[in-house]
């Protein structure tokens, strides 16, 4: 990590994503930090309610239609208060880590492209419910489900445009 060029690797790469995103319309978390591009869930898919998880249903999407990994960052990764009430985060984040050395340009661009078509299909994408919740750390040992069929009419959409690929 003393080497500058492998510390700022992906610095560059991120900022480059972020900023990338950002033209097109897409609600990224400005400045662009120097590990993640972080989409903000709540702006992204606005007609998701913030106690069906929007964050955690942009994930999953992301993963439908692109294979892409990412992280929620928001109400499921907080614990329920000592009264087993939900606690709202401030902010639903979908979280895309860029590992060091990992990630060429081309798959910041294949990443770009495929957040951009889900954009403009956002609509197809609706909330999760808990089906399985300890009762702590329940980001990591918890199951989500999707309320509804959505993720299958996504799958099917982008199929119908995209294809198998």
């Amino acid at each position: 990590m003393v080497d500058p060029t492998v510390a700022g690797c992906s610095v560059e790469q991120v900022k480059y994503f972020v900023n990338r995103l950002a033209e097109t319309g897409i609600p990224v978390v400005t400045p662009p930090g120097g590990l993640a591009c972080h989409l903000d869930a709540m702006k992204f898919l606005p007609h998701v309610p913030q106690h069906q998880y929007p964050a955690g249903a942009l994930s999953a999407a992301l993963y439908i239609v692109s294979g892409i990994r990412s992280m929620e960052r928001g109400t499921v990764s907080t614990d329920r208060d000592k009264e087993g009430k939900e606690v709202m985060a401030d902010v639903e984040l979908t979280r895309i880590a860029i590992p060091r050395r990992v990630y060429s340009i081309s798959h910041i661009e294949y990443a770009i492209d495929r957040i951009n078509w889900l954009s403009k299909h956002r609509n197809l994408v609706k909330g999760l419910k808990f089906v399985y919740e300890p009762p702590v750390l329940r980001f990591f040992g918890g199951r989500l489900e999707p309320i509804g069929d959505w993720g299958r009419n996504l799958a099917e959409a982008f199929k119908k445009e995209i294809g198998n690929n």
